[in-house]
């Protein structure tokens, strides 16, 4: 319980600084904050999960995790592909939240418990349910109209994407024998704990950008 408390006050808080620069805030300061958050994994939290002498620590580093902050801050600091990191983080928070609480209520049938003990099917499909009610409550609040086929497929791809990091990192974190990336945020572990999956849903959203800002009448 006290593990639960912990990770809901610091989600809350989290979640309030990010969403206040992001949106508040000139895109400057939101980059800024994603590249401390960054320098904070390779400095403190990489060498975590490899040996700094051992070659994967330098031929992962540039792919994983700088490679996938690179492009959201490539998407951040322009105008019209800005618009679509809402829709990205909204998706991949609304998963990880909804996977959390019906995966620690309800989850039993586990999805890969030699790497992740934790995850399991219910909880996937307790994030896709939450991932589909904040995406069409997103889409209503920007005045968009999608039918509910499409929904329904583009929220299933970004679960299956989010959870793909989360299982990558978990996969990391089990070859180095730790159980968190690092212990800055109380109940959660460190940043890349919480940006794994987005990490990996930001190469979709950048490689479709062009597409996507036409899909959810960005231009």
């Amino acid at each position: 319980m006290r593990n639960v408390i912990s990770r809901f006050i610091t989600g809350v808080i989290l979640g309030a600084l990010f969403w206040f620069a992001f949106a508040a805030l000139p895109p400057i300061y939101f980059s800024t904050m994603l590249l401390l958050i960054l320098l904070q994994i390779i400095v403190f939290e990489w060498k975590r999960l490899f040996n700094i002498g051992k070659p994967l620590f330098w031929l992962l580093m540039p792919i994983y995790p700088i490679l996938p902050f690179t492009l959201l801050i490539i998407m951040n600091q322009d105008p019209v592909y800005r618009e679509l990191l809402f829709f990205l983080f909204i998706l991949v928070f609304s998963f990880d939240t909804g996977s959390y609480i019906v995966g620690s209520l309800i989850g039993k049938h586990k999805i890969a418990p030699h790497i992740s003990p934790g995850k399991s099917w219910e909880g996937f499909f307790g994030g896709y349910i939450f991932a589909i009610v904040g995406f069409k409550l997103m889409l209503w609040e920007q005045g968009i109209a999608k039918k509910l086929p499409f929904i329904l497929w583009f929220s299933l791809t970004l679960c299956i994407l989010s959870l793909s990091g989360d299982l990558f990192e978990s996969w990391l974190k089990r070859r180095a024998h730790i159980k968190d990336s690092g212990n800055l945020l109380p109940g959660h572990g460190g940043f890349l704990d919480r940006f794994d999956g987005i990490l990996f849903a930001v190469f979709f959203f950048y490689f479709w950008k062009d597409h996507l800002v036409k899909v959810f009448g960005i231009v």
